[in-house]
């Protein structure tokens, strides 16, 4: 969090500027077709996660949101009372007819309800204002129907804000760095949800007159071809839009994933960008952050999506939607074997060696190319029957879970940037063909909506059974490489334990609580003791322990010990001493691996780093609890040594560390 920290700490300085902006995002939302422009939800949301995370104050940002809001709705009735139907030939409103059309039928079919519902549906709340304000609404009832719904609308965008910036907050309290990759995931999707927002409500107007312009000039035209392509995209034809989307789509796939490809080969700009978010990436990769994205990551394994893609082809054979079947079976298994063959035949190293075969190859992610054929497809076939807004939601659900498939491939550094791009720019144009072909099929027999949940459960369902039966093997697979070297003993003891780290080192590179032991053997031989000595041991560190932080009234041994992280690294063996009289305070001990090794007749013997700090329990807003850490006492960590009762053949060695530094002990066990 600290190449963000600056704008926070400023923001929390100056919330003034805050609150401005906050104001002018809520006001030009409301306004008369700009609103389709304004990125409200991301922002507005972003400062309920400053709220949350306590840079920004709670009232000033809903007021200003609320005041925002209902200024920008009060203006645009009365554009809609001072010109009337003349408003319609004015600038901006003569550039979006049919969003006129489709807003004064939102109005007759909803009424007095239209302007509270209006807030809430995409395209339709931009006008909705000033058509009611046309049709004659009285100022009173205009108001109070504004003011209230104006109320419940900013709660809707600043509470779960306020939410999500708590849970940053409480990750920032495990680990800094894990907040910075949440709050990056984050914007990329309300970036990705946005432009997705936009392309629906922003540009199919002026497609519609665009449909038109091309309709008529086929017409025109001697070819038959040309005149069923004409009735095809004419507007009159409800599935015209579509077609010319998906085209569009297709043509404009090709163009980027050429680009990308060309640029690969020629030029240095996206190697280079490459390298630099793979470096990023690895500076900010901890342990908390894997136990988020490996489980994401595997939610786009072949399994769960090759369950997904046959649940989608079952379900239409089911239904005798036989060319929808044959077309989804030949898009997924032509995207598995063309992704395979751009692998070979670009031949492009992954950042890591992990994979072997056809897999060790980078170019296209194979993950990100299938999850984004697969839940295209879905999105394709689910969306055929809704109209544009139902149809831009579940676009929007499947695009952002395959941009988060996707970011985990990044982030755990087993793919470049541009082979994720490509990827999905990939298995986009896949997507926009077989959309092309898919809508000419009667959507009465997919019946979508079924389809949608069918398919939805067969992901939740297979994703679940991934993570719980692979997640350790997972874990290992994708941990991150270390290099480690060997010593031997005298060599250790003599000077090499100086070159290993005298005190944890947190992700945002602060030196905490001094390491008081080097111990080589195994961890098991240490839990052992340390049980005798009634020590308690605490299993590894997972998120499922995180869910007792979020009870405000939780006792401090009912929670797990906060997972302190050394270089980003999760200790091996955790374990805990209840203070005797004292239940809010304990003593826990924690031992790191290094990557330092003694040579033994046998194998390496591992080099751990043991601490000692104490706890007690912060309760936070009373939200959450995070237990506190801070450094044993002086008094404590002799007592701690005095207690251990090591085997009669441990060789134990105390060196004092240069200038205050305090003295380590060297264990060896054999």
């Amino acid at each position: 969090m600290d190449h963000i920290q600056p704008f926070l700490d400023y923001f929390a300085q100056n919330p003034e500027w805050a609150i401005v902006v906050v104001f002018l995002i809520a006001f030009g939302e409301a306004l008369l077709i700009i609103g389709l422009f304004v990125p409200s939800t991301a922002v507005l949301v972003g400062a309920g996660v400053l709220v949350g995370s306590g840079h920004l104050p709670f009232w000033p940002v809903f007021l200003a949101t609320l005041i925002g809001a209902v200024a920008g709705d009060q203006i645009s009735y009365w554009a809609g009372r001072f010109f009337g139907e003349h408003l319609k030939v004015l600038w901006p409103l003569n550039r979006f007819p049919q969003l006129v059309v489709r807003g004064e039928e939102f109005v007759r079919n909803h009424g007095g309800k239209s302007i509270a519902l209006g807030r809430f549906v995409p395209g339709v709340k931009a006008v909705v204002p000033g058509i009611v304000g046309m049709l004659g609404m009285s100022q009173l009832y205009f108001a109070s129907v504004n003011i209230s719904s104006g109320i419940v609308w900013t709660a809707a965008h600043v509470f779960p804000g306020m939410l999500i910036g708590q849970g940053l907050a409480l990750a920032g309290e495990l680990s800094g760095h894990l907040g910075l990759v949440l709050l990056a995931l984050l914007v990329i999707l309300a970036v990705a949800g946005w432009i997705i927002r936009l392309s629906a409500a922003g540009v199919s107007p002026h497609l519609d007159h665009i449909l038109q312009r091309i309709s008529n000039w086929a017409k025109t035209r001697n070819s038959r071809s040309l005149h069923r392509f004409g009735r095809a995209v004419s507007p009159e034809n409800p599935r015209s839009l579509l077609i010319i989307f998906f085209i569009a789509a297709l043509l404009l796939g090709l163009i980027a994933f050429l680009v990308l490809m060309s640029g690969m080969a020629a030029r240095n700009a996206i190697p280079n960008a490459d390298v630099s978010i793979f470096n990023l990436m690895r500076e900010i990769r901890n342990a908390p952050a894997d136990e988020l994205m490996i489980p994401l990551t595997m939610l786009g394994d072949g399994f769960v999506l090759t369950a997904m893609m046959a649940t989608i082809v079952g379900w239409l054979v089911w239904r005798k939607a036989w060319r929808a079947a044959i077309a989804s079976t030949v898009v997924f298994l032509a995207g598995k074997l063309f992704a395979l063959l751009l692998k070979y035949g670009i031949h492009r190293p992954r950042p890591l060696e992990l994979y072997t075969g056809g897999d060790a190859f980078s170019f296209p992610s194979g993950h990100a190319t299938m999850a984004a054929i697969t839940f295209g497809v879905l999105a394709v076939l689910a969306s055929h029957a809704m109209n544009r807004w139902s149809r831009s939601l579940v676009y929007a659900i499947c695009g952002l879970i395959v941009i988060t498939i996707a970011y985990s491939r990044v982030y755990l550094g087993v793919h470049w940037l541009s082979d994720v791009v490509g990827g999905v720019v990939f298995g986009g144009i896949m997507v926009a063909a077989f959309g092309v072909a898919i809508e000419a099929i009667p959507p009465r027999r997919i019946l979508p909506l079924g389809l949608l949940g069918a398919t939805f459960i067969a992901f939740v369902v297979a994703g679940s059974l991934n993570v719980s039966n692979n997640f350790e093997k997972a874990e290992k697979f994708y941990a991150a490489p270390e290099q480690s070297y060997s010593m031997v003993p005298a060599e250790w003891e003599s000077a090499a334990w100086l070159d290993l780290p005298a005190r944890r080192i947190d992700l945002a590179g602060r030196p905490e609580e001094t390491f008081i032991m080097q111990w080589a053997g195994s961890l098991e031989a240490l839990q052992k003791i340390l049980e005798g000595q009634g020590w308690v041991y605490s299993p590894k560190w997972t998120w499922r322990e995180s869910i007792a932080y979020l009870d405000p009234n939780a006792v401090l041994g009912s929670v797990a010990p906060r997972p302190a992280l050394h270089e980003g690294l999760k200790a091996k063996l955790t374990m805990t001493f209840a203070l005797n009289g004292e239940s809010n305070r304990r003593l826990v001990m924690r031992a790191y691996k290094t990557n330092a090794n003694l040579k033994s007749a046998n194998l390496g013997t591992p080099i751990f780093l043991v601490s000692l700090t104490q706890e007690s329990l912060r309760k936070s807003l009373r939200a959450y609890v995070v237990p506190t850490l801070v450094a044993a006492s002086a008094a404590q960590v002799e007592e701690f040594e005095r207690d251990m009762v090591l085997p009669s053949n441990t060789r134990t060695v105390t060196e004092q560390r240069p200038g205050d530094g305090g003295a380590v002990r060297l264990i060896t066990l054999p």
